[in-house]
């Protein structure tokens, strides 16, 4: 019988971080189950099944694996593939933590009567009680970055709702990569280090265009510069997003860069001007916003990440309505794109929240 307090289910993608962080957990006494939630099928999924079993057995706990397939590809992929129709550069990791992966991991936690659930992700959570009267108080729960801040994730899980924060546990978060990998030679996890997960896990080899192709059809049409003045031919505007400079494919007084996208026109305008405020940009929104702390008000300042790895920049968030919020840079950032997320965080490391790019 799992003791309901110390249990813990971990998904386990057969991968270093997630194997290193069942470990820790079993060695500070948890009562730690495995599932491996198979969101892509094939071969893949196959093996990697195969190395979360073998870490499983080497720690003696049980493990199993869940099909996920169908409602991933509903939910994530097929919504992936749309957006880059309409024009939008997405972010799917940042819909399938929430949507998929925490929802399916507190669901199957449920099922077996555990609380706690656990992933391989860089990031840290704390409880925050706060005191309503002499005589109540709420916890609420605060997302943070990871120590390694080369690795931190917290980007990834700024949607998370407070139930799903309340329920995991980040063991990585206070360990650097290269102690994770430390662990996992000394434990004997014969996981092999290019063994990284991918840009997007469900995009073979890495290779976009030619997933993308066979997703939707390539429709050629005029490359242009801002006076609409004809440069060359594009395959499709599916396959670029706005700052690129890479795959333009355009000689004469470039590099050339992504600025717009007409999709009416189906034209792709570039400029060869760095400094154009297409490419430049200290105010835009966001909507589609998740709060990780119910208790902000605006206008709020903070400092924003408007992709992964970019670097953060302080801004002034206001609320425009329920719905939309502008946010102001105090410098310009490059290629602000829509469908990307802009994350907030404090001084301190703790994730505000954030939202998606119009």
């Amino acid at each position: 019988m799992v003791n309901k307090n110390k249990g813990v289910l971990v998904g386990m993608s057969g991968g270093v971080d997630s194997s290193v962080a069942a470990f820790l957990l079993q060695k500070e006494g948890y009562e730690v189950s495995g599932v491996f939630i198979d969101f892509i099928g094939g071969e893949k999924s196959e093996r990697d099944f195969q190395k979360a079993q073998e870490v499983a057995k080497k720690l003696n706990i049980p493990i199993y694996k869940l099909d996920a397939v169908d409602i991933f590809k509903e939910k994530i992929i097929d919504k992936f593939v749309s957006d880059y129709a309409d024009g939008i550069t997405p972010n799917p990791c940042v819909m399938c933590n929430p949507q998929m992966k925490f929802k399916i991991l507190i669901q199957e936690a449920n099922k077996k009567e555990i609380i706690f659930i656990s992933t391989g992700h860089y990031a840290r959570v704390r409880e925050l009680k706060i005191i309503q009267s002499h005589q109540s108080s709420v916890i609420s729960h605060q997302l943070f970055v990871a120590r390694d801040s080369g690795k931190d994730q917290s980007y990834f899980l700024y949607r998370l709702t407070q139930e799903q924060l309340g329920r995991v546990i980040f063991p990585l978060g206070n360990y650097l990569k290269s102690e994770v990998r430390k662990i996992a030679k000394e434990n004997n996890f014969e996981i092999k280090s290019q063994d990284e997960s991918q840009d997007v896990c469900f995009i073979s080899d890495n290779d976009f265009n030619k997933f993308i192709s066979e997703k939707i059809e390539n429709k050629p049409g005029d490359i242009v510069d801002l006076a609409d003045k004809i440069l060359g031919k594009h395959n499709g505007l599916h396959f670029y997003t706005i700052g690129q400079r890479k795959g333009i494919n355009l000689g004469g007084d470039g590099p050339y860069y992504v600025v717009k996208k007409d999709l009416l026109g189906n034209k792709l305008i570039v400029s060869n001007n760095l400094e154009s405020e297409l490419i430049w940009r200290d105010v835009f929104e966001i909507n589609n916003v998740n709060w990780i702390s119910p208790e902000l008000a605006f206008p709020l300042e903070a400092k924003v990440k408007v992709r992964y790895r970019n670097n953060e920049e302080y801004a002034i968030i206001s609320r425009k309505d329920n719905e939309i919020y502008e946010v102001k840079l105090a410098q310009k950032q490059k290629a602000i794109t829509s469908g990307q997320s802009a994350v907030f965080y404090l001084e301190n490391g703790e994730v505000l929240g954030g939202g998606i790019i119009i």
